[in-house]
């Protein structure tokens, strides 16, 4: 018996060891070395679902391979910095960007992207456009029926190939760029429209945070 606790204690142990080596905490002030409330933590282009809390404290737990942390806040822009395996990193604003503060309302929902054209990420408001959470989603056999006839300013043909309305495409490229869950795809054929939480539609300036291979539009889904 004394055995079998050691050993549950030693596992115990390990798997706390393991994920604290996956966490990375950190805080994000401004200028003035106040927290900053409520900012949005992305590793890469994915939201988290973490916010900073009343201290302006963060605590997110790690996939591989995530290459780049963003901070978003409303009142004061995006933050961006490189990720060298550390399990503490800190964010200062220190003016607040009245660029996007112009772009997006508080409230609104926020999706980031890098830019082939700025070589940075951007933010993109993406309330625009888009099918919500459908509770109907059983009675659709495949995504593209999802998004026929219910995502405004959207066509698909009887083949399923996808076209953005009102955008034209300097490449000759007709079908939209896809992107799922921050992860540029090929195809969205394997998506089942039970797992679907979110499509929205991204077009012009909005697109151009992807460069020259969104020039037909942007198809951006977040599953559950």
């Amino acid at each position: 018996m004394k055995i079998s606790k050691s050993l549950l204690f030693i596992f115990l142990l390990f798997v706390g060891f393991s994920y604290g080596q996956n966490k990375l905490i950190g805080k994000v002030t401004n200028s003035k070395n106040k927290p900053v409330v409520n900012a949005k933590v992305f590793l890469d282009s994915i939201y988290t679902n973490v916010e900073t809390n009343k201290n302006g404290d963060f605590e997110v737990l790690l996939p591989e391979k995530v290459t780049m942390v963003n901070v978003y806040s409303h009142e004061y822009g995006l933050l961006s910095s490189k990720f060298n395996n550390e399990n503490i990193m800190n964010f200062m604003f220190l003016d607040s960007d009245k660029s996007i503060r112009g772009q997006t309302k508080k409230g609104d929902k926020i999706t980031i992207g890098y830019s082939e054209v700025d070589k940075k990420y951007k933010v993109n408001n993406s309330e625009g456009t888009s099918v919500p959470n459908d509770k109907n989603a059983t009675v659709y056999n495949t995504i593209y029926d999802m998004i026929r006839g219910r995502l405004s300013g959207v066509t698909v043909s009887r083949d399923n190939r996808i076209t953005i309305r009102g955008v034209s495409s300097i490449r000759n490229i007709s079908e939209p760029l896809f992107v799922v869950d921050g992860m540029i795809v090929s195809s969205i054929d394997y998506i089942s429209p039970n797992n679907v939480k979110n499509i929205s539609v991204l077009k012009g300036a909005e697109a151009s945070i992807y460069g020259s291979q969104a020039s037909a539009g942007v198809i951006v889904i977040k599953t559950k």
